[in-house]
Protein backbone atom coordinates (compact mmCIF):
# COMPACT_ATOMS: atom_id res chain seq x y z
CA UNK A 1 0.00 0.00 0.00
CA UNK A 2 2.99 2.43 0.62
CA UNK A 3 4.33 1.78 -2.58
CA UNK A 4 1.45 2.31 -4.48
CA UNK A 5 0.80 5.57 -2.53
CA UNK A 6 4.63 6.55 -2.77
CA UNK A 7 4.16 5.89 -6.49
CA UNK A 8 0.91 8.25 -7.09
CA UNK A 9 2.19 10.89 -5.11
CA UNK A 10 5.72 10.41 -7.37
CA UNK A 11 3.22 10.32 -10.83
CA UNK A 12 1.72 13.32 -9.58
CA UNK A 13 4.40 15.26 -8.83
CA UNK A 14 5.71 14.18 -11.72
CA UNK A 15 3.03 15.12 -14.10
CA UNK A 16 2.74 18.47 -11.97
CA UNK A 17 6.67 19.35 -13.62
CA UNK A 18 5.77 18.44 -16.90
CA UNK A 19 2.82 20.56 -17.17
CA UNK A 20 4.16 23.75 -15.54
CA UNK A 21 7.46 23.70 -16.93
CA UNK A 22 7.69 26.68 -19.42
CA UNK A 23 11.02 28.18 -21.28
CA UNK A 24 11.76 31.09 -22.18
CA UNK A 25 10.12 32.83 -25.24
CA UNK A 26 12.34 32.57 -28.24
CA UNK A 27 13.14 35.14 -30.79
CA UNK A 28 10.68 36.89 -33.92
CA UNK A 29 11.70 35.17 -37.21
CA UNK A 30 13.80 37.31 -39.21
CA UNK A 31 12.32 39.55 -41.82
CA UNK A 32 10.52 38.32 -44.58
CA UNK A 33 9.52 35.31 -43.22
CA UNK A 34 6.32 33.55 -44.06
CA UNK A 35 5.07 33.82 -40.48
CA UNK A 36 3.79 30.71 -38.98
CA UNK A 37 1.26 28.01 -38.84
CA UNK A 38 -1.26 30.17 -37.87
CA UNK A 39 -0.78 33.04 -40.32
CA UNK A 40 0.81 33.14 -43.70
CA UNK A 41 1.21 35.79 -46.44
CA UNK A 42 2.48 36.13 -49.60
CA UNK A 43 2.99 39.14 -52.05
CA UNK A 44 1.66 38.39 -55.84
CA UNK A 45 2.79 40.87 -58.55
CA UNK A 46 0.31 41.39 -61.12
CA UNK A 47 0.77 42.00 -64.93
CA UNK A 48 -1.77 42.96 -67.47
CA UNK A 49 -1.35 39.54 -68.84
CA UNK A 50 -2.75 38.30 -65.56
CA UNK A 51 -5.86 39.86 -65.80
CA UNK A 52 -9.21 38.82 -68.05
CA UNK A 53 -11.93 40.16 -69.09
CA UNK A 54 -15.96 38.28 -68.76
CA UNK A 55 -18.22 39.76 -71.09
CA UNK A 56 -20.94 38.22 -69.13
CA UNK A 57 -20.28 39.93 -65.47
CA UNK A 58 -18.58 42.96 -67.33
CA UNK A 59 -15.70 43.34 -65.22
CA UNK A 60 -12.33 42.44 -65.45
CA UNK A 61 -11.23 39.68 -62.99
CA UNK A 62 -7.54 37.64 -61.88
CA UNK A 63 -7.39 34.13 -60.39
CA UNK A 64 -4.94 33.85 -57.66
CA UNK A 65 -4.07 30.31 -56.33
CA UNK A 66 -2.96 29.44 -52.98
CA UNK A 67 -3.53 25.54 -51.51
CA UNK A 68 -2.93 27.26 -47.98
CA UNK A 69 -6.51 28.52 -48.35
CA UNK A 70 -8.63 25.76 -47.00
CA UNK A 71 -12.08 25.48 -46.66
CA UNK A 72 -11.71 25.79 -42.37
CA UNK A 73 -9.51 29.22 -43.15
CA UNK A 74 -12.74 30.39 -45.32
CA UNK A 75 -15.24 29.35 -42.84
CA UNK A 76 -13.24 30.44 -39.73
CA UNK A 77 -10.41 32.05 -40.27
CA UNK A 78 -9.37 35.13 -41.78
CA UNK A 79 -8.69 35.97 -46.08
CA UNK A 80 -7.30 39.08 -46.29
CA UNK A 81 -6.72 40.94 -49.57
CA UNK A 82 -4.18 43.93 -50.00
CA UNK A 83 -3.51 45.90 -52.69
CA UNK A 84 -0.67 48.65 -52.83
CA UNK A 85 -2.03 51.26 -55.04
CA UNK A 86 -0.02 52.39 -58.44
CA UNK A 87 -1.93 55.62 -58.52
CA UNK A 88 -1.91 58.88 -56.52
CA UNK A 89 -1.40 57.82 -53.51
CA UNK A 90 0.57 54.50 -52.16
CA UNK A 91 0.17 51.98 -49.47
CA UNK A 92 -1.40 49.11 -48.84
CA UNK A 93 -5.72 49.05 -48.86
CA UNK A 94 -7.79 46.08 -47.84
CA UNK A 95 -9.99 44.92 -50.57
CA UNK A 96 -13.02 45.68 -51.17
CA UNK A 97 -11.90 49.25 -52.79
CA UNK A 98 -13.01 51.97 -54.56
CA UNK A 99 -10.68 54.02 -56.42
CA UNK A 100 -11.87 57.03 -58.31
CA UNK A 101 -9.81 56.90 -61.63
CA UNK A 102 -11.06 60.04 -62.80
CA UNK A 103 -14.58 62.47 -62.10
CA UNK A 104 -16.28 59.92 -64.74
CA UNK A 105 -16.43 56.90 -63.45
CA UNK A 106 -15.55 54.44 -60.22
CA UNK A 107 -13.64 51.60 -60.41
CA UNK A 108 -14.54 49.16 -57.71
CA UNK A 109 -12.41 45.63 -56.14
CA UNK A 110 -13.76 42.75 -54.77
CA UNK A 111 -13.04 39.81 -53.87
CA UNK A 112 -14.43 35.85 -53.68
CA UNK A 113 -12.60 33.49 -51.50
CA UNK A 114 -12.92 29.79 -51.85
CA UNK A 115 -11.37 26.51 -51.54
CA UNK A 116 -7.45 27.15 -52.87
CA UNK A 117 -7.91 30.46 -54.05
CA UNK A 118 -8.96 34.02 -54.48
CA UNK A 119 -10.72 35.57 -56.77
CA UNK A 120 -10.40 39.35 -57.46
CA UNK A 121 -12.54 41.43 -59.48
CA UNK A 122 -12.37 44.64 -61.18
CA UNK A 123 -15.67 46.25 -62.25
CA UNK A 124 -16.10 50.06 -63.99
CA UNK A 125 -19.41 51.85 -62.53
CA UNK A 126 -20.28 52.81 -66.11
CA UNK A 127 -19.88 48.38 -66.50
CA UNK A 128 -17.99 49.57 -69.93
CA UNK A 129 -14.54 47.96 -71.05
CA UNK A 130 -12.08 49.91 -70.27
CA UNK A 131 -8.64 49.85 -70.40
CA UNK A 132 -7.13 46.59 -68.33
CA UNK A 133 -6.06 47.56 -64.82
CA UNK A 134 -2.53 47.60 -65.15
CA UNK A 135 -2.41 49.34 -68.52
CA UNK A 136 -4.94 52.13 -67.09
CA UNK A 137 -2.17 52.64 -64.25
CA UNK A 138 0.76 51.98 -66.54
CA UNK A 139 2.29 49.64 -64.08
CA UNK A 140 2.53 46.51 -62.57
CA UNK A 141 0.05 45.98 -59.22
CA UNK A 142 0.68 43.92 -56.44
CA UNK A 143 -1.39 42.12 -54.02
CA UNK A 144 -0.47 40.83 -50.48
CA UNK A 145 -3.04 37.97 -49.44
CA UNK A 146 -3.30 37.15 -45.11
CA UNK A 147 -4.22 34.26 -43.72
CA UNK A 148 -4.98 34.24 -40.21
CA UNK A 149 -6.18 30.68 -38.69
CA UNK A 150 -9.49 30.86 -36.52
CA UNK A 151 -7.91 30.87 -33.15
CA UNK A 152 -5.28 34.17 -33.83
CA UNK A 153 -8.12 35.70 -35.73
CA UNK A 154 -10.63 34.90 -33.11
CA UNK A 155 -8.71 37.26 -30.87
CA UNK A 156 -8.56 40.45 -32.92
CA UNK A 157 -11.51 40.20 -34.62
CA UNK A 158 -12.74 43.40 -32.91
CA UNK A 159 -9.73 45.01 -34.42
CA UNK A 160 -9.22 47.41 -37.46
CA UNK A 161 -7.26 45.44 -39.81
CA UNK A 162 -8.50 47.29 -42.72
CA UNK A 163 -5.06 49.23 -42.56
CA UNK A 164 -2.31 46.95 -43.09
CA UNK A 165 -0.63 48.97 -40.44
CA UNK A 166 -2.76 47.77 -37.80
CA UNK A 167 -2.58 44.29 -38.84
CA UNK A 168 1.05 44.19 -38.90
CA UNK A 169 1.01 45.39 -35.52
CA UNK A 170 -0.99 42.87 -33.84
CA UNK A 171 0.99 40.27 -35.69
CA UNK A 172 4.29 41.69 -33.88
CA UNK A 173 2.17 41.13 -30.84
CA UNK A 174 1.99 36.86 -31.96
CA UNK A 175 5.68 37.77 -32.75
CA UNK A 176 4.88 37.29 -36.34
CA UNK A 177 6.95 39.21 -38.73
CA UNK A 178 4.70 39.31 -42.29
CA UNK A 179 7.39 40.26 -45.33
Amino acid sequence: MKILKSFGLLLVMSLFTIVSCEGPKGEPGPPGHDGNANVQSATVDIKASDWVWDDNALNWYLDLQWDAIDLDMVDYGAVLVYMENPGDFYGWHQLPLTLYPNDQYSATLETIYYDYGVTVFWTNSDLQQHQNPCEFYGADMTFKVVLIDATTYGKYKNEDLSKYENLVKMLKQENIILD
